[in-house]
């Protein structure tokens, strides 16, 4: 086991909040334990290499976690007391503390903003599709189920529903008039769905599912199939609305 390796049985994430990597960790323990070194000393010690250290060692002393003193035109480095490692933390606990109100109100500002995500392809689809089964809010959706089916493959295709309806997540689908999706609505009740149909002749070429704030706009008719998440409490909420009203109606 080489020295480098036995430095790293303390918990290095103990120094996570310093910002220190595992080679500078490994420096400074070597330094506290040599009480003062040269670098070729402190490379011996920790087992860094001596030209990793040079490349580290300035921003160790900036941050005043490696003092230097000169003596007899060499450079010795030595480890700053644990206790002030502590105060460091806490000094940079007290920064953040400072900065809160701060990055709090550029995450308000962005949150206000709508987040838009293109997922390509048949992987792409069923993690936004898995985010409705993570979400575990209700679904209202207009359905495309003649194309899901052959694109996502019968498996999944089989898989979610059940899924959905054992989390409790409900669904509200309006689809076309068809056999086929007269077939599928047999099994409703037993999935925690409700369908309601418009006329075969309306061909509904997207996909659309509607879940607390977010939107999934998902093509199975292109070439790769492809998928769009908006999370914008707006733009749901008036999704809502218009669904809302057609259900109503049928």
């Amino acid at each position: 086991m080489s020295k480098y390796q036995t430095f790293m049985r303390i918990d290095t994430s103990l120094f996570t909040s310093l910002g220190l990597s595992k080679q500078e960790v490994a420096v400074y323990l070597a330094a506290l334990e040599l009480g003062e070194a040269t670098v070729q000393e402190l490379a011996r010690k920790s087992g860094v290499k001596r030209t990793s250290i040079y490349n580290f060692i300035d921003r160790l002393k900036d941050r005043q976690i490696l003092l230097e003193t000169k003596r007899k035109r060499r450079s010795l480095f030595s480890a700053t007391h644990p206790h002030q490692l502590f105060e460091l933390g806490r000094m940079r606990l007290g920064e953040l503390e400072n900065a809160m109100p701060q990055l709090l109100a550029i995450n308000n500002r962005s949150l206000r903003k709508p987040r838009v995500t293109f997922h390509e392809g048949i992987e792409g689809i069923k993690e936004v599709y898995n985010d409705m089964l993570n979400h575990k809010q209700p679904i209202i959706c207009w359905s495309d189920q003649k194309h899901m089916w052959p694109t996502l493959g019968k498996e999944y295709c089989e898989y979610f529903p059940p899924e959905r309806a054992r989390r409790g997540i409900p669904l509200k689908m309006i689809a076309t008039d068809t056999a086929e999706n007269r077939g599928y609505a047999k099994k409703d009740r037993e999935l925690a769905r409700e369908t309601k149909f418009i006329s075969a002749d309306s061909d509904l070429r997207t996909e659309i599912n509607i879940y607390g704030n977010k939107v999934i706009l998902a093509s199975f008719r292109s070439s790769p199939a492809f998928a769009v998440l908006i999370e914008d409490q707006d733009i749901a909420a008036t999704m809502q609305v218009t669904w809302k009203e057609l259900w109503e109606r049928l």
